[in-house]
């Protein structure tokens, strides 16, 4: 413990993201950057295109409820590091205490400050991926997180020993305390890769976004639509696989369990990853539990963006305006063949590879192409 009086002044700090915050910021980006880059193969990315776009009120509909919350949380993070910018963590022989200098107008709101007795701590643990200590009350619930990085040392009290800020540190304060509750625990110990929980759901996330990416390369077969009814099935799948591993990962390695923000954190990705899993291998399961692939007829709309089929019972093949000039360029009365198969729950999937190799070639010279693909046919 400290010694008698002895008080530890930590003034608020610039620093560096977490690993925890760079995860975070990583794994949006990682899933953003496969639809970018399909986009880009498929030309996506031409100015007046997304001029449209932009100017469409329906786009707007669809992205400002995510770009407000979005928005908002930054300005609120904003908010709270500025508000935080001036206060003072002090530590002694009582207790750690937030809070603000005289000068301060946040001084007064007695909301913003924390007081924490060690008499009312049960325990504490130092997370190494998030680099902070969280202290737990006598009833396991989480008091106070407070990350290393963002403090350091301004005073000592009393000042008779010459000891240089530089040479003291939060951890090394909190380690002097003795307020962890056995060596296990202790800094450094903890990470992801060395947990077995952790490791294990993050090597099964991994091999689900591996199995995933390789599947969809070599799959020719798609879904006929995006919608909730299609999607209704993997997001069910997906909700209890995600029940399934929370309840493993916390019946598992009870003496020490891993800090429950990051298993929480792990278990979301996961979800994620199960949702775009199941959406992947149901069009494999469909090719062994569904119907055969059979050859239907179709026959372009007069807007040029839909197959329709002349039996009605079989979905619409549903193109966007990038291939309008490549289905204009058919007659209405010409009949293409497309590969349908009924699955379960009776959603169909097509393959529409002998489609999809029409449009590249008629793209690259659309001028050339005045000959009907192999699968189309006039009546």
């Amino acid at each position: 413990m400290l010694e008698q009086q002895q008080k530890y002044t930590f003034v608020r700090s610039m620093s560096s993201l977490s690993k925890r915050e760079k995860w975070i910021l990583l794994v949006p980006v990682s899933l953003l950057l496969p639809v970018f880059i399909w986009a880009g193969y498929w030309e996506w990315f031409q100015p007046a295109d997304w001029k449209k776009i932009l100017e469409s009120g329906k786009v707007w509909q669809k992205t400002l409820p995510m770009i407000v919350p979005l928005g908002l949380f930054v300005i609120v993070q904003g908010g709270i590091q500025w508000v935080h910018r001036s206060s003072k963590l002090v530590i002694d022989d009582t207790g750690v205490f937030l809070e603000w200098p005289s000068y301060s107008v946040f001084a007064k709101w007695k909301f913003l400050q924390k007081r924490l007795a060690w008499a009312d701590v049960k325990s504490a643990r130092y997370v190494l991926s998030y680099r902070g200590v969280v202290f737990f009350s006598t009833t396991n619930s989480i008091l106070w997180t407070i990350r290393l990085k963002d403090w350091k040392l301004s005073s000592v009290e009393p000042s008779q020993y010459a000891i240089k800020p530089a040479e003291i540190d939060l951890l090394g304060v909190f380690r002097e305390l003795d307020i962890f509750e056995d060596a296990s625990k202790d800094p450094g110990q903890f990470d992801l890769m060395k947990h077995p929980v952790t490791r294990s759901i993050l090597l099964g996330i991994c091999a689900l976004l591996v199995y995933c990416f390789f599947d969809s390369i070599m799959q020719q077969e798609g879904w006929a639509f995006f919608n909730i009814d299609y999607l209704l099935p993997h997001v069910i799948f997906a909700a209890l696989a995600t029940i399934v591993l929370a309840w493993a990962a916390s019946a598992a390695n009870k003496r020490l369990p891993p800090p429950k923000g990051i298993t929480a954190f792990l278990v979301v990705l996961a979800s994620f990853s199960f949702l775009v899993t199941s959406y992947v291998a149901g069009i494999r399961i469909n090719q062994f539990a569904g119907g055969p692939l059979i050859s239907a007829e179709y026959h372009r709309d007069d807007r040029c963006e839909n197959l329709i089929p002349v039996e009605k019972s079989l979905p619409v093949v549903e193109y966007t305006h990038k291939t309008k000039d490549y289905w204009c360029s058919r007659e209405v009365d010409e009949f293409q063949t497309v590969k349908v198969r009924k699955g379960l729950f009776g959603h169909y999937q097509f393959d529409l590879s002998e489609q999809t190799q029409a449009i590249r070639t008629y793209k690259k010279n659309p001028t050339a192409t005045n000959v009907p693909p192999a699968s189309s046919k006039s009546h």
